[in-house]
């Protein structure tokens, strides 16, 4: 799965357009070492003279000034199976029907476990000389446009970015991606408390043992999560009509009342499961009874032929030698039933013992460049730092 990103840049000149572009061409980060080639190309344009070719174009129609670039990024998970060589060829694909008629440098980075794509974009178009303008719909379009991409070449989706009160923030868009969002985390322990729970009690208890607490009240309508990092959640931020409060409530009817008209919740795939786990847990009783019964009986035996031995062979012409190996196997006969009582003991401790949990919650806050680059792709940001004298000599060549 592939996200893109939105990289902030509010330093809008030449230098700080160059700094960004040579940041994303760095040799020993957008090199493959499988296809011993650098990942780097360039949309109506060379590239690795991408800034020379966006000032050109920028002197050509006198708008080398305000907005000089934008800079994007498409992120793959690290779950996916995909080589950077691949990564590079959607990232093209991507760009040219991203921005059509703009220069776009593309470059791969690939030093990182997730692979991921920078796009620097020229303000002004090569043909039209028109400027590039976003709007607050504009990273939406990006992201389905990139999944359709991802799609068609068979690869997963993430859940589609909408926008809105109650949908998908960007913050949770990229944190789902690399795995570690928290809300996440809490619908899959929603989903796990669900498959064992028969009743609302059960659920409630289940999600205790995971260490949630919940507000479930008639008077509210909506049922409020309290996680074990110390954030709250309501069902509608959850993104899914089976987190709802009135779904789940109707599903633990049914469950404990199966008798009933079955209602559509969108919890049917973990009834089944349920349903699973009560016939395991039968038969697992079943099972350890029949053990239990089976070892007793081993001991009974044990203990009835040694009492007969003894009865048999217990008088006065006993050889002394045959007398002690008797009493030794009378021994050996009730050890052998302690070993088979603990053993029952602790297979019963280890069905009904559950497993610890272990949480790891991260606070997830993503506004700046800065920001991004660190915590999304793990890199440092980039330098800077130029040589004045050495721009100012710059000379174009038409």
């Amino acid at each position: 799965m592939a996200t893109v990103m939105h990289i902030p840049e509010h330093r809008q000149n030449r230098f700080a357009m160059r700094a960004v572009i040579n940041y994303c061409v760095q040799e020993y980060k957008t090199h493959d070492n499988k296809s011993k080639r650098q990942l780097i190309n360039g949309v109506n344009c060379e590239g690795a003279n991408a800034f020379r070719e966006f000032m050109a174009t920028k002197k050509v129609y006198g708008k080398d000034n305000g907005f000089f670039f934008y800079h994007y990024a498409q992120s793959f998970s690290p779950k996916e199976k995909i080589t950077p060589e691949q990564a590079h060829e959607i990232a093209l694909e991507f760009a040219a029907k991203a921005w059509s008629g703009h220069e776009v440098l593309v470059a791969t980075h690939c030093d990182r476990e997730h692979i991921h794509s920078h796009f620097v974009i020229n303000s002004v178009g090569f043909d039209s000389g028109k400027k590039l303008r976003q709007s607050p719909s504009t990273l939406k379009h990006l992201r389905k446009l990139s999944d359709e991409i991802c799609f068609a070449h068979g690869l997963s989706v993430l859940q589609p970015y909408q926008g809105g009160k109650n949908s998908m923030s960007s913050r949770e868009y990229r944190a789902q991606l690399r795995g570690n969002s928290w809300k996440e985390k809490l619908a899959k322990d929603i989903d796990t408390a669900m498959s064992y729970s028969g009743s609302k009690d059960e659920f409630i208890r289940n999600m205790s043992i995971l260490g949630y607490h919940m507000t479930w009240t008639d008077k509210r309508k909506y049922l409020t999560f309290h996680c074990p990092n110390g954030k709250s959640c309501r069902d509608i931020k959850l993104h899914d009509e089976k987190y709802l409060k009135e779904n789940i409530d109707c599903e633990l009817l049914q469950r404990e009342f199966p008798n009933g008209e079955k209602q559509p919740t969108g919890w049917e795939d973990s009834c089944e499961l349920f349903e699973q786990h009560i016939r395991e847990r039968t038969q697992s009783k079943a099972e350890m009874q029949r053990i239990s019964d089976s070892y007793s009986n081993v001991g009974n035996e044990i203990s009835s032929l040694a009492g007969a031995v003894s009865k048999i062979v217990d008088n006065d012409s006993e050889d002394p030698d045959e007398r002690r190996k008797r009493i030794e196997a009378e021994k050996n006969g009730s050890a052998l039933g302690t070993v088979l009582g603990l053993g029952i003991g602790m297979i019963a401790n280890a069905v009904n013992e559950a497993p610890e949990q272990d949480f790891d919650y991260e606070q997830e806050e993503y506004k700046t460049r800065e920001e991004i680059l660190k915590e999304i792709f793990g890199e440092s940001d980039y330098d800077e730092d130029y040589d004045d004298d050495e721009e100012e000599g710059f000379t174009m060549s038409m």
